[in-house]
């Protein structure tokens, strides 16, 4: 009985696991560091944040004649964030 219901357990369990899974790995599969997925910028990365990771990408802009990095969304490719070095 108890080998029954762990494997019902696993199938229902499994593809939630798989789709969050995936989601989780689109996110991280971009390269980004834990703090440049802090999109919202309040000091901890969410799974949300992570999962928004997949639609953004990351590249180079001059601001005021620094190189900054430019996060920007794929959809629009409006910039999400800029990250600038110290002057």
């Amino acid at each position: 009985m108890l080998r029954v219901v762990l494997v019902i357990a696993g199938v229902l369990l499994a593809p939630p696991a798989a789709f969050f899974g995936s989601l989780a790995f689109g996110g991280l599969g971009h390269g980004y560091g834990w703090s440049e997925m802090d999109w919202n910028g309040d000091g901890w990365t969410s799974f949300g944040e992570v999962v928004d990771a997949a639609d953004i990408g990351k590249r180079q802009a001059v601001v005021c004649q620094r190189t900054c990095t430019e996060y920007f969304a794929y959809k629009d490719g409006m910039p999400v964030r800029t990250d600038c070095p110290p002057p």
